[in-house]
């Protein structure tokens, strides 16, 4: 049996794009996520140890997005889902990423989204 958390609408500045317009701004990106878990016995004893910890996930990726210019939303994603999977203790992570186009006025936004389960980064966590 899974368990599921949810983090939603975890906004973020960020250095994004290609085009030429784009490298010297920033853009607010928004990240949601799902990550199966197993959090059954911990909330029975109402203890905290073995969870995802929503403020380190939102430490984490903060720094994931500070540390670097991005040109692809999708490396985004896949980045933050490798966070999630190797760092917290999840199963499989759902992750979407949003970014309010700068130069398109007419869109709300636009996104990606992947699934990825933690055996995707096992040969990561090994090197590390």
């Amino acid at each position: 049996m899974q368990d599921i958390v949810y983090g939603e609408g975890f906004s973020y500045p960020c250095a994004i794009g290609f085009h030429e317009y784009e490298l010297h701004i920033q853009q607010k990106l928004e990240i949601d996520f799902e990550a199966h878990t197993r959090w059954r016995d911990a909330a029975r004893r109402d203890a905290v140890e073995n969870l995802v910890d929503y403020y380190e996930v939102n430490r984490a990726i903060g720094a994931l997005i500070a540390s670097r210019s991005w040109k692809l939303i999708e490396a985004i994603a896949e980045a933050v889902a490798e966070l999630i999977c190797t760092r917290f203790p999840v199963d499989r992570v759902r992750v979407k990423v949003r970014k309010t186009p700068f130069d398109m006025p007419n869109v709300r936004g636009v996104a990606v989204e992947c699934w990825r389960d933690a055996a995707d980064f096992s040969s990561a966590t090994a090197e590390d």
